[in-house]
């Protein structure tokens, strides 16, 4: 039998307060800002062997948002991480400390999909989005060329990175200036390379632009430093 025990339950549909921190309210009106719907939220602790991560957590139910989800993505892998990285973020220093995973969970028609996501992993996730912060002004002032110079010649050789340049010149031709990235979801992931197995986070969303936004995904080395070549790839996809 699981060992899990829930020590409080709500259901919210806009601000909260009462039974939990301020910035863990902050949280959770970050998911239903970027998602609509209502959240149950609920605090517990997983000692059970048979869960992939243990200890306490915290545990989002997000109903009423599935219908918009599936209209731009094929799955929730990507938006529960993304309701994980935006609970995550607005917690304290000690409550990131506190917490051993987040939980979320998406009602959707025929179901619900449940994913655990690792505090030391959304930990990771956030030294990437610091790390992407430079690139992203990179691309906002159009300096295409020091936005490749970050590319790790590991992951391609500098000419390879700089064979990219005219793609990022034409789109940003076509759909316009980019103003900001926004997070859609992140993914932690493998790499083996000539030195070796680097830890990398893909980090999924979607650039706004002056014209049309576009979809964009980076691949960081979260532990890098930020004057290093911590960029791993890029696409214009976030699937």
């Amino acid at each position: 039998m699981k060992g899990v025990f829930f020590l409080l339950f709500f259901v919210l549909t806009g601000s909260f307060a009462g039974c939990t921190s301020a910035t863990e309210s902050k949280g959770v009106d970050e998911v239903l800002a970027f998602y609509g719907g209502q959240v149950v939220y609920a605090k517990g602790m997983s000692s059970s062997t048979e869960d992939k991560v243990q200890g306490k957590f915290y545990e989002l139910k997000l109903s009423g948002a599935a219908d918009k989800i599936q209209q731009h993505f094929a799955t929730f892998d990507l938006p529960a991480s993304n309701c994980a990285y935006l609970f995550f973020h607005a917690l304290s220093p000690a409550e990131k400390k506190n917490y051993a995973f987040i939980r979320i969970n998406i009602e959707a028609t025929g179901g619900s999909n449940t994913h655990e996501f690792a505090t030391q992993d959304l930990a990771r996730v956030e030294q990437a989005m610091s790390l992407v912060a430079p690139a992203v002004d990179d691309l906002r002032a159009g300096e295409y060329d020091r936005f490749l110079t970050r590319g790790n010649p590991l992951a391609a050789s500098p000419q390879e990175w700089q064979k990219t340049k005219p793609t990022l010149v034409a789109v940003g031709r076509q759909y316009g200036p980019v103003k900001a990235f926004s997070l859609q979801g992140f993914e932690t992931m493998q790499r083996n390379l000539d030195d070796g197995t680097h830890q990398l986070v893909r980090l999924a969303g979607v650039l706004v632009r002056g014209g049309q936004n576009t979809d964009f995904t980076f691949v960081v080395e979260p532990s890098a430093s930020a004057q290093s070549k911590y960029l791993y790839g890029f696409s214009f996809s976030k699937e």
